[in-house]
């Protein structure tokens, strides 16, 4: 299939790449391996530059022609291996790399989104700076993790409470990423990659993509608990099955898998050693990212020779680089991307000061980096704030000269015109950027279905049980970490209940492991707990063991609750409602 990862039977698969894909690495592998000696550093970011540099108007005044879309710039300290690349698509799309194993990179980067987050619906999810949902500065960011502190209990989070933490941006995507210089909006993944373990610099230019893959791992809203150390990822991988979560595993994953069933093995093929650590988890993690090359699109097509604009796109084309319109002045290229940071006014620079975090420069307030349009018309939310459902929306925006706040500004807004009669023609172009096989997710775009895709089953609210306790506060259970055999980040949490009672949660086996009193099943069993919190409605807490999901646990099936000493309740007894939880196999 072309384009796919499968890699050859055998032991030592060398082919996950096409004969395609691995020509055109190999050509500039080779390319950039020549000029190692004097121009070391200068290379990558020259190839980087290359692909923003804009296009060279027609005689006569008409557009410029379409460019197409070559193979990314690698590093020449990351060299692309197919080993690298598949070790890369496994920990991308692992649900277990995240703290509680809920959350993959892949979670908030769905190619069938256009390499965004699919779950940027109607409705806001992060409350903006004034911490309450509802109002004027709500903003679209992706859903990441429940609090947990230090030690591994729920706590509340001042602005999502006990619910899941989101992000204050959009994710951009993260096809076409191995592109760009800098990542994040805000550029703040430079293309100097330092070994956060060591300290030491191990990619001076170009490893942007290496710099920005391992920010979210220990990040506390996107996938980790407070106080995650790298020992501990490397830890969870040590233990974990990869993949152990997902199911539908494409061929090539299948097959890496089936050969190295293990983390270990896996980055012993990768990397010469079973050694787990920060540098190779992101090496592996950018290696696999460069191979998604998004070249196979109308536009692509169109500038090769092989295709031809329909009249709209055509004329959308004529109007995207037209002198009132000037698309191109920041989208350029054959990314459509200048790479560079502009301020559209879209919210008060008291709000989100963008790039100004990261340099300090005044002029920076409010910038935030030029996306990639390639794939937009797949996207679910538009710009930084996720505040455009779609491209119509957008060009609104640019036919206002911006957003409605014009402070620092970026001058290239004024007096842009973007009239109506011409926004069909322009998004009919845009929609010719769409590679098909980002949109229909195959190869190399294929992946594996996420847990976090599925109707939740286990654990299963039974949806009865709970009984009010003071104040009319119904004591709410938190039991969304996976079950899974050696998974010690297994915990149930309680909120909304009455502060500083006893509480325990009850068990009822469903059925029974072979040695249900054996020591592991006897550790699990609950044990009481004072709540923190003080009043009606503000006790919480959280249970977990180590043992809870131990190897004499699994099959077992069990109900649970959580039961809380309070005289305001019915029976002196608040409850939360019935939770089944089922200990599953490794």
């Amino acid at each position: 299939m072309p384009g796919s990862l499968a890699p050859e039977a055998g032991p030592l698969p060398k082919r996950l790449l096409s004969p395609a894909s691995m020509q055109r690495i190999t050509s500039r592998l080779h390319f950039v391996r020549s000029l190692t000696c004097r121009f070391a550093g200068l290379v990558v970011l020259a190839a980087s530059a290359a692909l923003v540099a804009p296009a060279v108007a027609q005689p006569g005044g008409g557009p410029p022609p379409p460019q197409a879309l070559p193979a990314p710039p690698v590093p020449l300290q990351n060299p692309l291996t197919a080993e690298k690349a598949i070790l890369g698509k496994i920990l991308f799309w692992d649900e277990q790399l995240a703290s509680d194993g809920t959350v993959a990179c892949g979670t908030c980067h769905i190619p069938g989104a256009g390499g965004a987050d699919p779950r940027l619906g109607l409705t806001p999810t992060h409350p903006g700076p004034d911490g309450v949902l509802g109002t004027q500065d709500d903003l679209f960011g992706s859903h990441g993790v429940r609090r947990t502190n230090a030690f591994g209990h729920y706590v509340a989070d001042g602005a999502f409470d006990f619910e899941v933490q989101a992000t204050g941006r959009t994710s951009p995507s993260m096809i076409g990423a191995a592109y760009f210089p800098r990542l994040f909006w805000d550029g703040r993944a430079s293309g100097t990659f330092t070994d956060p373990t060591t300290g030491v610099v191990v990619i001076p230019n170009g490893g942007a993509l290496e710099s920005q893959s391992l920010g979210p791992i220990l990040n506390d809203i996107e996938m980790a608990g407070e106080g995650r150390s790298w020992q501990d990822v490397f830890d969870r991988l040590e233990a974990a099955k990869p993949l152990g979560l997902a199911t539908n595993l494409p061929g090539d994953v299948g097959l890496a898998i089936a050969l190295d069933p293990t983390y270990p093995a896996l980055f012993q093929r990768a990397f010469g050693t079973p050694t787990i650590n920060a540098q190779r988890i992101a090496f592996a993690l950018a290696s696999y990212q460069r191979t998604l090359i998004p070249d196979q699109s109308k536009f692509d097509a169109v500038a090769r020779g092989q295709a031809a604009f329909t009249q709209a796109e055509q004329r959308g084309w004529g109007a995207f680089n037209s002198a009132g319109s000037r698309c191109n002045a920041c989208h350029t290229g054959a990314l459509l991307s200048d790479g560079a940071f502009h301020n559209l006014g879209l919210r008060p620079l008291a709000e989100d000061q963008g790039r100004f975090d990261v340099t300090g420069v005044a002029a920076d307030r409010g910038r935030f980096k030029t996306p990639s349009l390639r794939n937009v018309g797949l996207r679910q939310r538009l710009f930084h704030t996720g505040v455009q459902p779609n491209l119509q929306g957008v060009l609104a925006v640019y036919d206002a000269d911006g957003g409605q706040f014009p402070q620092n500004k970026d001058p290239l807004l004024n007096g842009l015109t973007v009239p109506v009669q011409v926004r069909a023609d322009i998004i009919a172009l845009l929609n010719t950027l769409t590679d098909p096989r980002v949109a229909a997710q195959s190869a190399p775009f294929h992946r594996p279905t996420l847990r976090s895709e599925l109707p939740a089953s286990n654990p299963m609210s039974l949806g009865f049980g709970a009984v009010a306790g003071s104040g009319g506060f119904v004591p709410t259970i938190v039991a969304a970490t996976p079950p899974r055999e050696g998974h010690s980040g297994f915990r149930i949490g309680l909120h909304n209940a009455l502060g500083g009672q006893i509480a325990f949660l009850r068990l009822r086996a469903q059925s029974l492991p072979v040695n249900p009193m054996g020591a592991a099943f006897r550790d699990a069993l609950p044990r009481a707990q004072v709540l923190d919190g003080i009043g009606a409605g503000h006790g919480f807490g959280t249970w977990y063991d180590l043992d809870a999901t131990a190897p004499a646990l699994v099959g077992l099936t069990y109900d649970t609750q959580w039961w809380i000493r309070d005289a305001g309740a019915v029976g002196g007894v608040a409850k939360s409602e019935v939770v089944r939880v089922t200990i599953e196999p490794r």
